[in-house]
């Protein structure tokens, strides 16, 4: 009887323990505590809480780490008092406390986000801890923020619906779909436009491909042309070096003349000079006496007559032995030989000259090669002509081009 009394007190006893065990496990998971963890609480103060609740989530960096343990107001706001459910958090002091609302009827709740990354020195501060209140460097145990209030979708919605309520914006509403109708008209004129312009494009384009082609025709007719006159200097090359030649050798051999009877012409040259100056001074002198003679005929002055005369022998006798050195001269067979080979010489030279005359007229004179020289100057006249015409077209296809994209891209930016 005793042994059974002591069993039912004992299963009372554990029953009670087991009760109290579950109810104080039911107190911390409602208040969301952890065994083995301490938490630790702070102080935001906030103009207004839009709705905030006490037990409403805290959430860091998105995560919920805590919960609201009370709502104090007071004259010029609200004190908030934030719990954080474990002291391994370490919050930077400058960190962002904001109330938000998600959704039409989501709850509010206060999100904190960090300013900076802490660094290890921060990390190993303990937020309960006097340190932590001594070096003020993260959330401690019973501080305080200033907290903000974030937007509010129902403060949006409301200043949205006053915007569209202002009939100011109702008008600038209709004013700007009359634009934009106007502007779709004119986007329609444009395009029209536009399509012409291509349209002008495509056949500048098509001129300047038959501008292309005559320039290739006239290169290749320039082309013949020009092997055509080198097949034509091929063909008479021999004859104007025949002709170069000759005129070579006509030049030697002048000059070669020309030295070997230097010496020889240059005696002549001066015998005959000093001749001419003995027969002017007997001229002068013989002058002289007959001006005498006419002064002084009728007084004569037989002495000074006969040294006039002497005189005038003298000179006469003087002229003559010059014009018999001279005859010597010019019956000396050396003399005869040099002049003669200086006229053989130059009818050599003119014989050359007129045949490098006869050569030049026959070459020039060839109908043919006229002709081509005549196609050669057109064809290159044609080709410089079809040159600038063709630069022009296709700077006008350019600009062309340019104002098509240039339209093009408008119209697409207005479209999007």
């Amino acid at each position: 009887m005793l042994r059974m009394r002591t069993l039912q007190e004992g299963s009372v006893g554990l029953f009670v323990i087991f009760g109290l065990t579950i109810f104080g496990g039911l107190v911390l998971w409602l208040r969301g505590g952890v065994l083995g963890q301490r938490t630790y609480q702070f102080f935001a103060n906030f103009k207004n809480v839009s709705g905030l609740q006490v037990g409403a989530p805290i959430r860091y960096r998105g995560v919920t780490v805590g919960k609201i343990l009370g709502l104090q107001p007071n004259s010029n706001g609200v004190r908030v008092i934030l719990e954080i459910s474990s002291n391994q958090l370490r919050i930077p002091k400058d960190s962002n406390v904001q109330i938000n609302r998600y959704g039409l009827i989501g709850e509010a709740s206060v999100d904190i986000t960090p300013s900076h990354n802490l660094s290890e020195q921060e990390l190993n501060i303990d937020p309960i801890s006097e340190k932590c209140m001594k070096e003020r460097q993260i959330l401690c145990n019973n501080d305080e923020v200033v907290g903000k209030t974030g937007s509010q979708l129902v403060e949006a919605l409301t200043r949205l619906s006053n915007a569209y309520s202002d009939p100011k914006f109702i008008g600038d509403v209709n004013s700007a779909v009359r634009n934009v109708s106007k502007a779709g008209d004119r986007i329609a004129i444009l395009s029209q436009e536009v399509t012409k312009l291509s349209e002008v494009a495509r056949g500048q384009i098509d001129g300047v491909g038959d501008a292309i082609r005559n320039a290739d025709q006239a290169a290749q007719d320039a082309s013949k042309l020009i092997r055509n006159v080198d097949s034509v200097i091929v063909e008479n090359r021999t004859n104007v070096d025949r002709t170069i030649q000759g005129a070579a050798n006509l030049t030697n051999n002048l000059n070669n003349l020309v030295e070997e009877n230097r010496e020889s012409i240059v005696n002549t040259l001066n015998s005959i000079e000093q001749t001419s100056d003995q027969i002017r001074l007997l001229a002068i002198n013989f002058g002289v006496t007959v001006d005498s003679i006419n002064q002084g005929i009728h007084e004569i002055n037989m002495e000074q007559f006969a040294n006039n005369l002497e005189s005038l022998m003298s000179n006469a006798a003087q002229t003559a032995k010059n014009l018999q050195n001279l005859s010597k001269s010019l019956s000396d067979p050396e003399v005869i030989i040099t002049i003669q080979k200086t006229l053989d010489s130059a009818r050599v030279t003119f014989e050359n000259a007129q045949k490098i005359t006869s050569d030049v007229e026959e070459l020039t004179g060839d109908p043919i090669f006229r002709n081509n020289i005549r196609k050669l100057i057109d064809g290159l006249g044609n080709l410089v002509t079809d040159t600038e015409s063709l630069e022009q077209q296709v700077y006008a296809a350019q600009i062309i081009e340019s104002v098509t994209n240039a339209v093009e891209y408008k119209l697409l930016s207005k479209k999007d």
